[in-house]
């Protein structure tokens, strides 16, 4: 887990509160992760998933929020700021 601050401040918030957020986060994914579930994000939705191959995944519960997916790409911008792909 890291925090970028210069993206942070760019946004203007507040890098020690991202990073409360980021461990909570975090920390639920790796129990999820041991349970062998998936936190899945796409469309603006998020759910916790179970692969329950070859039948495909067991959607276990739905999560409140805004959940968004895609490649997950990145790259440094002309102000050398982390920014993710663009919709």
């Amino acid at each position: 887990m890291g925090v970028n601050e210069d993206e942070c401040r760019a946004a203007g918030l507040d890098p020690a509160e991202i990073a409360r957020i980021a461990r909570g986060l975090s920390r639920y994914a790796k129990e999820a992760q041991r349970l062998g579930l998936c936190v899945f994000g796409g469309s603006g939705s998020g759910s916790l998933r179970y692969d329950d191959y070859p039948r495909g995944n067991l959607i276990v519960a739905d999560l409140d929020g805004i959940f968004d997916g895609g490649d997950g790409a990145s790259c440094p911008d002309s102000d050398g700021l982390l920014r993710g792909e663009t919709a």
